[in-house]
This record gives structure tokens, sequence and C-alpha cells, in this order.
């Protein structure tokens, strides 16, 4: 016991003061299953194992071991995940609804929370926005589970929804004011991401805004780990997933006619990635 306890210490899990272990915030906070932001069933999840098990083949074959961003395994997959997501990210999104400086609270803003998972990032423009309206966009079944946060945050009377893939779903013309993508280019690779910011740009108003959240490495691709591990976890349960750079980032926007590309610190592993439509 002293043994795992020990290492528990040296992974800042546990606290050790005069041979006696405690609780530091944050494992009393996210790993005692009785508190309501207990994080540690996503750990439990045997899926995630058995991907990861298979590392070496999929690195031999290029190929997952299975895909969870196709329809029918994102439906089994994603709900699972979206509660601890939603736990934390949550403080991050109200960072960014304030670094977006929305306006007038007043103000009639068209939203579009594309792959919405718990309906966080969109969650946070609502309420700092009261009569903002929010599109979520998302799989039939996620969006089932969508509704229960935003009830449990109260903003369901802001909401529409347009359950489908992400891939064909119409999007429409100039119907927007921002769109958000929360969590979702990591598992849809370059070429679908290149051809969702194109139909998002023509999807947007003039002056409208794109705003990307995902794990960032820098540009050589030598750090900071957890955008660079996380990139293997693409690898193992995606057909074309990846992590990408701020360069291929701002590229890929530029060629989708994305102008005043920028980058905002919202306490999280990486920046989020702003652009605007002309």
């Amino acid at each position: 016991m002293r043994m795992l306890l020990d290492a528990l210490v040296s992974l800042d899990l546990l606290s050790k003061t005069n041979g006696e272990y405690t609780l530091p915030p944050f494992s009393e906070r996210y790993l005692v299953r009785e508190n309501p932001d207990y994080l540690g069933y996503i750990m439990e999840n045997e899926s995630l194992w058995d991907a990861w098990s298979n590392l070496t083949e999929c690195v031999r074959t290029g190929k997952p071991s299975a895909a969870v961003n196709q329809r029918e395994k994102a439906e089994e997959f994603f709900p699972v995940l979206v509660r601890g997501l939603h736990i934390t990210n949550r403080m991050p999104a109200r960072r960014l609804a304030q670094e977006l400086k929305l306006g007038n609270p007043d103000n009639d803003l068209q939203v579009l929370d594309v792959a919405c998972g718990s309906g966080v990032w969109g969650i946070a423009v609502a309420e700092t926005c009261p009569k903002a309206h929010v599109t979520a966009l998302d799989f039939p079944k996620v969006l089932e589970l969508t509704r229960q946060f935003l009830h449990q945050h109260g903003v369901e009377n802001q909401y529409d929804f347009l359950p489908g893939d992400l891939k064909r779903v119409d999007l429409g013309e100039s119907r927007f004011d921002l769109a958000l993508l929360g969590n979702i280019v990591h598992s849809e690779g370059e070429g679908s991401s290149r051809e969702l910011f194109t139909r998002l740009y023509r999807a947007l108003r003039s002056g409208g805004r794109i705003v990307i959240l995902d794990m960032i490495p820098n540009n050589d691709r030598t750090g900071p780990l957890f955008p660079l591990l996380f990139a293997l976890n693409m690898l193992v349960n995606t057909d074309e997933g990846g992590t990408y750079t701020l360069a291929e980032y701002t590229q890929w926007l530029l060629d989708a006619g994305f102008a005043r590309i920028e980058t905002a610190n919202i306490g999280l592993h990486s920046p989020a990635i702003i652009a605007a439509k002309p």
C-alpha cells in the first residue's frame, strides 16, 4: 500500500506530510465518486482501454481500432465522455464568452454550436447573452443528452436543434454571427475540417466569427505533451483525426476566406483560435 500511495503522490494525486497521506483539492473534487464533478468514470470505460491496447497495430496499419467519429459508434461513445468534458470545459467556456466581447447582453446573436456534445460552449454564450439564440448540431442521440444540460443551466428556451452528421447537414448561408467548434477538428482530420471551414464561411454573416477549441501542438510538434499524446488517441480512435498546429489552422482558415485570425488564452491546455469573415 505504501508503494501505491507514494506513486500517487509523485503523480500529484495525493499529498504526503510527515508520513500522512491526504487528498489535494484536485483529487477531492474530481476523483471522489460521491462528488458531482467526479471524472473517474471515464477511466472505467473499457472501450478507451481497448483502443489503446491496439496501439502497435494502429501504428503499423494507420487504421483505428474503431472509428468513434462515425455515427453508430459516436452515438455510443461520446455520451460517455460528454459529462466529463462539460465539467472540465465549464469555466474555460465562460472565459471564452467574456473574451468574445459579445456586446450588448440583449444582442439577438445567432450562434451555431457544431458537434455540440453537452453544449458547454454554447451554454456559456447563452448565459452571457440572454437574447442569443443557439442552434445545436450533433447526432440525434447525443442531442438527447444535450437537452439535459440545457435544462440544468436553464437556457433551453434559447435553443433549437439541428440533428445530423456535420459533414452532410445543410448549414445554410449568412445565417449565423458565431460558429463554435469545441473539440471537433481533432476527430475530423484535415480534409473534412477544411471542407467544414468553407461551409461555415458561407453560413456566417459578414463580420461573423468562427471559434476553434482544440489541442494545439507547437509548430515544430515538439510539445506541449498533451496535444501530442492526444494525436495518438486520434490514431487509435478515428479514421483521419489528429492534432494540428496554429500554422496549419491559420492556413486552412485563410484558404476558406477568413481573416483577422487571433488567439485567446481561456485557461485551457491550448488557446482558442478566433477568425472573422470580412
